[in-house]
């Protein structure tokens, strides 16, 4: 199920954020990198905000509310609070609901306790946290703050490249100024082939922003359970794909033959994970190979590898992380690798994510209880 970003549901957040600009005088900087940023790159970093309100209100909550035979109006209540994280903790994703004119918070703040431990979660409330991601992703991370037993819901958005002009004045962009961009042919001795272009006029009311998807709802210790643990300086090398070989390696050209069964080991999860056998081959100590899922491992026999790569024959029919391998093909299976992390952090491949147990019912009774009660 596909759910729009519209431009009204997320003109708060650009207000948001645009505060958070103007009240950060050096810029902000990300959790990974140094880099300071100015407004535009802000956005991009904080933009995964969005999702948090829009699942439960466009997807969760309405059928919570249809659980809970509830004829009010119910919204999620947004934390936009601003505060530094490192002095007093981070608030849930999601710290209350708004039923009709009734505030349910799921957190309070008090700051008499400290020690990171200002906000307080409610009795007989549902504490939840949101992980999004935006573009191209095929590993999903979490660091370990205290989360307990939240639940956790994974969502996956998409939003056009240029959203933010829908929030630009077009009025500010006089004729006479766009008549500036126009590029005299002085400059052209010959375009045959038209690579050169003037530049195009700029539409600004598009209302549909992007559109997202809700993955899984589980929780975080059953996240924990399916990651892989890193500590700090630690690299992650993931699972991107599967391709099939387009010119099969000959025998005699093996650098290996065993099966990958000989490189993995079945964990309690249901997922495989690499070896101290698969770490000789790629001859790493700080590179950590996230878990997969794997079928009929011991019929895949790895017969090549490269930088980041192995090729490998199957003998039957198997599947890596529902991808499948056809009897007598030649595949190659691509991995990739972030850079060193900070601190403690759990990792696992996206394509997995469909294998965590999933949690969205025990969510929506939650959510609906709470309706029922208020």
């Amino acid at each position: 199920m596909s759910i729009e970003i519209r431009k009204e549901d997320i003109i708060p957040y650009v207000y948001f954020v645009c505060s958070m600009a103007q009240q950060t005088k050096t810029g902000m900087y990300g959790v990974i990198s140094s880099k300071s940023d100015f407004v535009g790159g802000i956005f991009d970093r904080w933009i995964n905000i969005i999702p948090e309100s829009l699942i439960f209100n466009k997807h969760l909550l309405p059928i919570a509310q249809n659980r809970a035979k509830s004829k009010k109006n119910v919204k999620v209540f947004s934390d936009f609070f601003m505060y530094d994280p490192k002095i007093v903790g981070i608030a849930p994703d999601v710290i209350g609901l708004q039923i009709d004119d009734k505030i349910i918070p799921f957190v309070k703040y008090d700051d008499q306790l400290g020690k990171k431990k200002y906000w307080i979660s409610q009795p007989h409330t549902p504490q939840i946290e949101v992980k999004s991601f935006f573009g191209k992703k095929y590993m999903v991370s979490l660091r370990d703050q205290h989360y307990g037993d939240k639940f956790l819901v994974m969502v996956e958005a998409d939003m056009n490249v240029d959203y933010l002009l829908s929030f630009f004045d077009k009025s500010i962009f006089k004729e006479n100024d766009t008549n500036k961009l126009k590029m005299p042919n002085d400059f052209i001795l010959s375009n045959t082939q038209n690579l050169l272009s003037q530049t195009k006029q700029v539409e600004f009311s598009k209302t549909v922003l992007g559109n997202l998807n809700l993955l899984t709802v589980t929780t975080v210790a059953d996240f924990k359970t399916f990651a892989l643990k890193l500590n700090s300086g630690e690299i992650p090398r993931y699972y991107k794909e599967v391709q099939p070989r387009k010119v099969n390696i000959k025998e005699d050209k093996f650098n290996y033959n065993l099966p990958f069964s000989d490189y993995i080991e079945k964990q309690q999860s249901g997922l495989h994970r690499f070896n101290n056998k698969w770490y000789q081959i790629f001859n790493t100590s700080k590179e950590k190979t996230l878990d997969i899922k794997v079928e009929n491992e011991d019929k895949i026999i790895v017969i090549k590898k490269t930088n980041n790569a192995i090729s490998v024959l199957a003998n039957e029919d198997a599947s890596i992380n529902g991808y499948t391998l056809l009897k007598g093909k030649q595949y190659n299976i691509n991995f990739g690798t972030f850079g060193g992390i900070a601190g403690e952090e759990y990792f696992i491949n996206k394509d997995v994510i469909k294998y965590l147990p999933s949690k969205k019912n025990q969510l929506i009774d939650s959510l609906a209880e709470v309706i029922k009660n208020n």
